[in-house]
């Protein structure tokens, strides 16, 4: 039985103006200048990924929990000055929050899961009137780790008292399908952030959709 939906924010309930390339360019830098060997990184790395590398490579190398902790907090703050330069200009997907009104219609609970730190989530909460739409939205910062960990969805779903097999998770990056993967959540696509729909369902999505409105006809299916 469906208990609740999963949403994505950037790229799925709001139009995606992240520099994302400049955010992952510059999190492979913060590294590689703390030491991290450049040839341990692919071009394909994204922050995530990055992180990860980083993390086995510097614990390898014998540093502690907390000088890993310092420099989480300070790529962190690296990477909130391009999320609050983005969430100043956020808005909405047309017709996103129209489609979450009509889950929510079904009786279904929804939440908001991001990597976006909760300093640029609280300017677009400013901004848009998402609050009111959903029952958690938890960023990078309340997740015990970000996508594409599973922890963050875990969390999610325990905040919403529902089981994995009760929820779907709706996003548009491979990142989210890799989390949803780990998490045993099922994962559904939507192709309106940067990511092709090719490579989408190579990333393993259940479903694959060109706009989010496309999922209630399904929704409606499976609650009957």
């Amino acid at each position: 039985m469906l208990r609740a939906v999963i949403f994505d924010l950037d790229g799925t309930i709001t139009v995606l103006t992240l520099p994302l390339d400049a955010m992952r360019f510059d999190t492979k830098e913060y590294y590689i200048k703390r030491g991290l060997p450049p040839s341990l990184l692919d071009p394909a790395d994204g922050i995530s990924s990055t992180r990860v590398k980083a993390r086995e490579y510097f614990f390898s190398q014998g540093i502690d929990s907390e000088e890993w902790d310092r420099m989480e907090r300070e790529l962190d703050a690296l990477l909130t000055k391009h999320e609050e330069s983005a969430a100043h200009g956020a808005r909405l997907i047309e017709g996103a929050l129209a489609v979450v009104e009509q889950v929510r219609k079904m009786n279904l609970k929804t939440a908001i899961l991001t990597n976006n730190g909760r300093q640029a989530v609280d300017i677009i909460l400013e901004r848009l009137p998402l609050e009111r739409y959903f029952d958690v939205i938890q960023t990078r910062n309340e997740s015990p780790n970000p996508k594409p960990f599973p922890d963050g969805i875990l969390h999610v779903l325990k905040r919403l008292e529902v089981s994995v097999d009760e929820a779907v998770y709706v996003g548009d990056a491979v990142i989210d399908a890799v989390a949803a993967k780990r998490a045993g959540i099922r994962f559904w696509a939507v192709t309106t952030g940067e990511t092709q729909k090719e490579d989408l369902v190579k990333a393993g999505a259940d479903k694959v959709f060109d706009s989010l409105s496309d999922i209630l006809s399904v929704l409606r299916e499976m609650v009957g």
